[in-house]
């Protein structure tokens, strides 16, 4: 692969993040697929590019992300700064990127890749609950069922077709099932009690201390626990949590943005709107007619 002139390329999966990509020319064979974000599906994987093939000196640079990212290195290496963690994926090598990380990366030798990016209410206590959460940099065994399913929803994502939307969900499950498994990830039983209690207080306000409590362990484990398995606090669990049920709301029904607030979990609209633009770079209103005019093309 020679080099050639640099160039400035920009791709933009979900509309709510600006990437920017430096480097020489490259091959990529992209699908994406908003359905499962604007019918607020539970889970959905919403791009696959397989393969990506990029040569010494290519560059990369996406911030805020707005789903969780996966890079499966195939050959060759490539090194990654996300936020302040700098590190290098090698082959059979899978980088989890969390929603809400600025990445850049830099490719170090000719690189062959898989990356997909994965969304919905579930998609973040189904990686804390298959054990990937608790580390960003995966070995695999055996990559070769996981590039089966993802190839599969490569071909999905590509025909569009609504027929296969409870496919590419069911897929989505079995994708993150196996990369566990192959990751040779434990699930951590706790958590699935912590995720149902603070799924049934959605709604109402809710104390740490009242979780710890439920759960009989300390606020300070409950803290140490979801940093270490899920990457962030309790607290930033429970607003990621109430963020996609909004979306989720907003999308799918005709309740106001004040009902929508109140079933999120919210005193006031205020408050909500305020979280809801920290989270989403827009206000609810801006993201139910953005969601309405996409779903007219």
């Amino acid at each position: 692969m020679k080099p050639s002139k640099s160039k400035e390329h920009r791709f933009d999966f979900n509309g709510m993040s600006g990437v920017v990509r430096k480097g020489v020319q490259f091959h990529m064979s992209a699908e994406s697929w908003e359905y499962g974000r604007h019918h607020a599906l539970p889970l959905w994987t919403e791009y696959v590019v397989y393969p990506a093939i990029l040569p010494r000196g290519y560059c990369f640079s996406q911030e805020n992300t707005t789903m969780t990212s996966f890079e499966l290195v195939l050959e060759g290496s490539m090194t990654i700064l996300l936020d302040e963690t700098r590190l290098t994926v090698h082959p059979k090598e899978i980088c989890l990127i969390p929603a809400g990380k600025s990445k850049h990366l830099e490719v170090r030798e000719d690189c062959r890749k898989v990356v997909f990016g994965i969304c919905g209410q579930l998609h973040l206590p189904l990686l804390a609950m298959t054990g990937l959460y608790s580390k960003i940099l995966h070995r695999l065994n055996d990559p070769e069922q996981i590039l089966a399913i993802l190839r599969e929803l490569h071909r999905l994502l590509k025909e569009k077709s609504e027929a296969s939307t409870a496919r590419i969900a069911g897929l989505t499950m079995e994708l993150v099932t196996e990369i566990g498994k192959e990751a040779g990830r434990a699930p951590v039983p706790l958590l699935a009690d912590a995720f149902r209690v603070l799924e049934f207080h959605l709604a109402e306000p809710f104390r740490l201390s009242a979780l710890a409590e439920e759960l009989h362990v300390t606020t300070d484990y409950l803290n140490r626990l979801f940093r270490k398995e899920v990457g962030i606090p309790p607290k930033h669990y429970l607003i990621e949590q109430r963020m996609h049920l909004a979306l989720s709301l907003l999308n799918s029904t005709r309740l106001t943005v004040q009902e929508i607030s109140l079933k999120c979990g919210y005193k006031t609209q205020f408050a909500f709107s305020r979280e809801f633009r920290k989270r989403f770079g827009m206000s609810p209103s801006e993201c139910r007619k953005e969601s309405k005019d996409k779903k007219k093309i």
